[in-house]
């Protein structure tokens, strides 16, 4: 009886490592934030729903989340999304998409917001800057 068993495994286990299957491919891509509603201030720990708006440009960019590297008090923001290879990609209708982003400021100190813009010619980033301060 163990021996069935054993043989039981080995033979789905085989089974499913079949790497003829093919998934859809698709990369990593950063949008630039066209926009956003931040406030003129925040109060130390509350919790705030930031929105932020991009520019979708086909129906094969889907949102994975917010791109968000933080270095002390300066926070640095972008759209993540995955590129569904395939040809039959169309340009988005719906634009722009708002996500939200929850922050909650743990210092007194003030933030910067460097919101990813693109990149301009030469392929050097472009940011723009925001500071919120923060109220006890």
């Amino acid at each position: 009886m163990k021996k069935l068993g054993l043989l039981i495994i080995v033979i789905f286990s085989i089974i499913s490592c079949n790497t003829d299957v093919q998934g859809d491919k698709f990369h990593l891509e950063l949008l630039p934030i066209d926009s956003a509603v931040l406030p003129v201030e925040f109060k130390k720990d509350s919790l705030y729903e930031l929105p932020f708006n991009y520019i979708r440009p086909s129906t094969c960019h889907i949102f994975e989340g917010f791109y968000y590297e933080k270095n002390l008090n300066v926070r640095t923001i972008a759209i993540q999304t995955s590129v569904i290879e395939q040809s039959n990609c169309t340009a988005a209708t719906v634009n722009p998409i708002t996500e939200i982003l929850k922050f909650k400021p743990t210092t007194e100190t003030s933030y910067v917001f460097k919101l990813w813009k693109g990149t301009d010619a030469n392929g050097a980033d472009i940011f723009q800057e925001i500071t919120i301060p923060v109220v006890p």
